[in-house]
């Protein structure tokens, strides 16, 4: 029986990975065929879409975490009616939160709007607002399901949710732009209407496979009989139980969507403001500032997001690593797992900051034709990128070692250092672009810190707590030298063919020559020890790849 439940919550939890990063892959590429199509839209999707998460995450982060933990420990007693009454006190909080949030965002969408210095955006809000009541509700039913180990109903929703935001997002933007085109904040809305159609058929899937499963009596609530135990906890205890696990879990989640709120209010309003005292006109200065802001959030932060992926699914495949090894006070295995944690996230992150560093602005030309089209545009979205594919190492090694930390049981050690790259994010992107001439480039520098401030802390805390030893130069040194040279590679490459006048060819070609380049250095470098495979897939075809030496250490 304890095999079968392990063996229940492994194929649940992959299933959910499985899922998750596939809705994280799809998120990551979206916004680039989108930027094509809306164009000057995505400034007001961008101002628009920070304040959605922010307000999305009262309800899905924290609550269907709660709501899962409290379902499965009364099922694991027998409580089957308490766990219901879990679900019935859930289904009520969130339903009223979703009322809230989604009547407050289209309230106050025009005086939001106002406050960004982008009016027209006042569309995208209201089209935002029916998604916070449907994701609300789906929220709910994802905890409930989740706490009777049954993760196929959120994993289905997940991906039909994502599908559902492609094709209705992309058709009517698409519509929406080319009957009116004059008027971009149209397609922007209807990109964002897309997004509120895609949570109400998520919301309708998960329902019916919910029903469907209670119709089977296949659900662990749905067993018949004497229950080893019986609540009688009232709905007003339930939520404060509900809220006290929630609403821990749900500041941690708040900080990067704040962040991003203060992107959206501050960095028009700064360029603006400068843009006219520099003496432009009213209404040139918010173009020229929205189109910065558009750069930075349309055009860059994608590619910058994308190897956030990779790193994502090793973070998610750390946590039960690490967790099922400090459970059995296994600190060798769990030493052993956080190196290479550490090390894979190197070599993700070097090589991916260093091509974009080098062929950010090509690529991002290739993708987008306001880019190629217009020199200024380009250079803009080049110097951004300078900046910020040095955020890439850090991002990628906050995303890994966030995953190495919560399965050492530690989860509120890496929001900490988030929330302090966060205050100083604010606070520095406030001073670089009032007080300096970087203008745009002083909030991706912002950015960068952040990022910095939030690895340097968790590398320290990892090292600390764990008084693990590290090889600096397997870890650190050997994914720097290859980056570098695949980098010089990359460079030559791109300079020879975009210099005989094809920089599309010459962008894909350096891509290709890059990969090769840099695998081939790992290759003569040795980067990966015996112990390393231990937590890969397909340890032998590496271990001949990589030519790996000795045996694994028991």
């Amino acid at each position: 029986m304890e095999q079968s439940k392990k063996t229940s919550f492994v194929q649940g939890a992959t299933i959910l990975g499985i899922a998750g990063l596939f809705v994280k892959v799809i998120g990551a590429v979206y916004r680039i065929p989108l930027a094509r199509i809306v164009d000057d839209g995505m400034r007001y999707y961008e101002v628009a879409y920070p304040y959605y998460t922010w307000l999305l995450v009262i309800s899905s982060a924290g609550i269907p975490t709660a709501i899962s933990k409290m379902v499965s420990e009364r099922v694991a007693s027998g409580d089957i009616s308490g766990a219901k009454r879990v679900f019935s006190s859930a289904l009520k909080l969130l339903t009223v939160i979703g009322i809230v949030t989604s009547i407050l965002l289209f309230a106050f969408s025009g005086s939001i709007a106002r406050l960004c210095e982008a009016e027209p955006a006042k569309l995208s809000f209201m089209a935002l607002a029916p998604a916070l009541f449907f994701v609300s509700i789906m929220c709910a039913y994802r905890g409930y399901l989740q706490g009777m180990q049954c993760m196929t109903g959120t994993a289905i929703s997940q991906v039909i949710e994502q599908v559902i935001k492609l094709l209705v997002g992309f058709t009517l933007a698409y519509i929406l732009i080319a009957k009116y085109p004059e008027r971009p904040e149209l397609a922007a809305m209807g990109a964002l209407i897309g997004v509120s159609v895609s949570e109400l058929v998520a919301l309708i899937v998960i329902k019916l496979y919910y029903d469907a499963r209670m119709r089977r009596g296949t659900l662990p609530v749905c067993a018949r009989g004497t229950t080893l135990a019986q609540s009688v906890e009232s709905t007003a205890s339930i939520t404060k139980k509900l809220l006290a696990i929630a609403i821990p879990i749900t500041i941690g989640a708040s900080i990067m969507p704040v962040t991003g709120i203060a992107d959206s209010a501050l960095i028009i309003n700064i360029l603006k403001a400068k843009n006219i005292a520099g003496g432009m006109l009213a209404d040139e200065a918010e173009y020229v500032a929205g189109t910065s802001f558009q750069v930075l959030r349309s055009y860059v932060t994608p590619l910058i997001n994308m190897p956030a992926v990779l790193t994502l699914a090793l973070s998610m495949s750390l946590v039960p690593a690490i967790s099922q090894a400090v459970a059995r006070r296994d600190r060798r295995t769990a030493h052993k797992a956080t190196d290479t944690g550490m090390k894979l996230a190197l070599f993700i992150g070097a090589p991916c900051a260093v091509g974009l560093f080098i062929l950010g602005g090509p690529i991002m030309a290739m993708l987008y034709p306001k880019v190629a089209g217009n020199p200024d545009i380009y250079r803009e979205a080049q110097s951004i990128m300078y900046f910020a594919a040095i955020g890439v190492l850090f991002l990628s090694l906050v995303q890994t070692l966030t995953g190495v930390i919560q399965g050492m049981g530690k989860p509120q050690i890496p929001v900490f250092f988030l929330a302090i790259g966060g205050a100083v994010k604010v606070i520095s992107m406030i001073l670089l672009m009032k007080f300096t001439d970087m203008g745009i480039l002083g909030a991706a520098l912002s950015t960068v810190l952040c990022y910095a401030i939030a690895a340097i802390g968790d590398i320290f805390f990892v090292l600390h707590y764990t008084r693990m030893r590290i090889s600096y130069v397997d870890t650190f040194i050997k994914p720097l030298l290859a980056s570098a040279l695949m980098g010089v590679v990359v460079f030559f490459v791109f300079k020879l063919l975009s210099g005989m006048g094809r920089p599309t060819v010459g962008t894909i070609l350096a891509i290709g020559a890059g990969v090769l380049v840099y695998f081939g250095c790992l290759i003569l470098l040795r980067p990966f020890t015996a112990d390393d495979l231990e937590f890969l897939p397909k340890a032998n075809l590496f271990a001949k790849i990589f030519r790996v030496r000795g045996k694994r250490s028991v």
